[in-house]
């Protein structure tokens, strides 16, 4: 049993957190195969799916690429739907 507490996080609040654009957050969910989960009208992401996409913002933030994340951290995608 994982003990790890499922928790969701909204969408539209990873353009604050990361101060990019929508279509910049849009890309990177893609490109790193995160698919929200629509609830009523709102949009979610897994903790999970939140730390990879904070993964990726540390990396570029650091000079690294989007494709460079996804080849060296290639075994950490995920096929969430």
């Amino acid at each position: 049993m994982n003990s790890e507490k499922f928790e969701l996080s909204p969408v539209a609040s990873l353009c604050d957190r990361y101060k990019l654009s929508k279509s910049v957050i849009s890309k990177r969910m893609k490109d790193l195969s995160v698919r929200s989960q629509r609830i009523s009208i709102h949009a979610y992401i897994t903790s999970k799916q939140l730390r990879r996409l904070d993964a990726l913002h540390e990396f570029i933030q650091g000079g690294g690429s989007t494709a460079e994340f996804l080849y060296f951290y290639n075994d950490e995608s995920e096929d969430e739907s």
